[in-house]
This record gives C-alpha cells, structure tokens and sequence, in this order.
C-alpha cells in the first residue's frame, strides 16, 4: 500500500465532493467545509486501505469504502442537526457514493 497515494485519492475525492458547496450562495463557510470533506475523504481512504489486504478484489473495497462513507457522512449528518438542517439529508448519499468510489480507486490503483 502506497500511503501517500491512498491520502491522496480521498483527499482528492473528498474535495470534489466538498467543492460542490461553492454552488450554495447562502452557505457562508465554504472553504471550512470543502477542507472538512478533504480530511473526510482522506480518513475514509486510509480506514479502507488499512482494512484490505494486497489480494481483495474490488467489490470488497468497495463495500468496506461505503460502510466508512457511510460511518463518517452519519457523524457530519447528525453533528448538522440530522433533519433539522436543511442541507443535512444531502450528506448521507454523497458520503455514501464518495466512500465506494474512493474504495474502488484505492482497490485499483494501489493495490
């Protein structure tokens, strides 16, 4: 496992998915939360990484990226407020999405 090649696909991942507030004019912490889902996508990527061993196949890191996406997007949803917030239900899906393609990515090309 390259380590440095692992950050860098969630962080990656993880600022695309984050760069998307830039289109929500009312939101006024834009570069805290694209910094947020950065530091999001690498710590899924590294969680993924550390849990496969060099011969998973990638449906394997794809479920083990979801579940982390998942894990994670839960903590952001209920630290916004779960349903209260507006933006909040948003969460879960992308995190769920962001979690298996950065698994997807890691399985094949670091593996």
């Amino acid at each position: 496992m390259n380590l440095f090649a692992v950050l860098s696909i969630g962080g990656i991942v993880g600022a695309i998915e984050g760069g998307s507030v830039f289109f929500a004019r009312a939101e006024p912490y834009k570069m805290e939360i694209t910094l947020a889902a950065t530091l999001k996508g690498m710590l899924v990527g590294l969680l993924t990484a550390l849990s496969l061993h060099p011969h998973s196949p990638w449906w394997q890191a794809a479920g083990l990226g979801t579940l982390y996406g998942l894990s994670f997007a839960l903590v952001v949803f209920l630290a916004k407020g779960a349903f209260k917030g507006h933006e909040a239900p948003y969460v879960v899906p992308s995190g769920v999405v962001t979690g298996a393609l950065i698994g997807v990515l890691i399985s094949l090309l670091t593996f």
